[in-house]
């Protein structure tokens, strides 16, 4: 699918029921919904995609088109051609963010918005310092070591640590799709919109007069940034539902299939 500024977009269509957009999170793609969209498709129309950068949608080297405001603009763009005047939104981190902000501004198009694992960015100076700093170190592995750069960062992430006992089969397929993917789009992606995150504070206002129906889900073992968000947001989304996962990392819906699908078929059920 053509986005209006001429990026081309890789969209999967699944399933016959109630629409759900599915926005992927920065280590994986749209393979990353395999085991929901098998869950879900039977009774619900499932539509993946995989975001600029990620292959098999474009990966520019350009990086004036990269940015959340595209990445927000994108998901108005896919939900606009595909006429779905009411759909479910299911973010993953990067994506989970970004179908926040989309909430913000086309919540009428929205039955329910689900945000698994989701992190704002740093709240003052010393934070931004930080989170700049671990950005740096993660671009320095990718410009050294590309793919394997990639693999061998998520490796050493400790919110991916369950994942790996859990799941081993499903952990080594998500790092060679990893392994696989643009070097050039994980850049320009780290370099934007990950660079650039804002807090949420400015966003208060807008939040708490927001009345989407909303599920949180996020891992005990998830990055630190992941409980602060979820803790600001349940305060402040009027609509809203937490879901914490014990013994769980990042990826929540992998780790623990059974027990996400079951929250999001009841999520589902009663924002319709």
């Amino acid at each position: 699918m053509r986005m209006d500024d001429g990026i081309t977009l890789f969209v999967e269509e699944r399933g016959r029921g109630p629409a759900v957009l599915l926005a992927h999170e920065f280590g994986g793609d749209w393979r990353s919904w395999d085991g929901l969209v098998e869950a879900l498709e039977r009774d619900h129309r499932c539509i993946r995609f995989c975001a600029r950068g990620f292959l098999p949608s474009e990966a520019p080297p350009d990086i004036a088109f990269y940015g959340q405001d595209l990445q927000v603009r994108d998901l108005r763009t896919i939900a606009e051609r595909l006429a779905l005047d009411r759909f479910h939104l299911v973010g993953l981190s990067m994506g989970s963010f970004t179908s926040l902000l989309f909430a913000l501004t086309g919540a009428q198009r929205l039955i329910s918005l689900t945000l698994m694992g989701c992190s704002d960015g740093p709240r003052d100076e010393a934070g931004r310092a930080t989170y700049r700093a671990e950005l740096e170190r993660e671009i320095a592995l990718l410009e050294e070591q590309a793919g394997d750069g990639a693999v061998r960062w998520f490796a050493n992430d400790p919110a991916y640590r369950r994942l790996a006992d859990k799941a081993p089969e499903a952990w080594r397929a998500y790092l060679d799709r990893l392994r696989g993917q643009s070097v050039v789009g994980a850049l320009n992606t780290l370099r934007s919109l990950h660079w650039s995150r804002p807090p949420l504070e400015a966003h208060q206002p807008a939040l708490h007069r927001m009345r989407v129906p909303t599920l949180l889900i996020h891992g005990d073992e998830d990055h630190p940034r992941v409980a602060a968000t979820n803790d600001f947001l349940e305060r402040t989304l009027p609509r809203c539902r937490r879901l914490l996962l014990p013994k769980t990392g990042h990826l929540a819906h992998i780790e623990e299939p059974a027990t996400v699908t079951a929250a999001l078929r009841r999520h589902f059920a009663v924002s319709g």
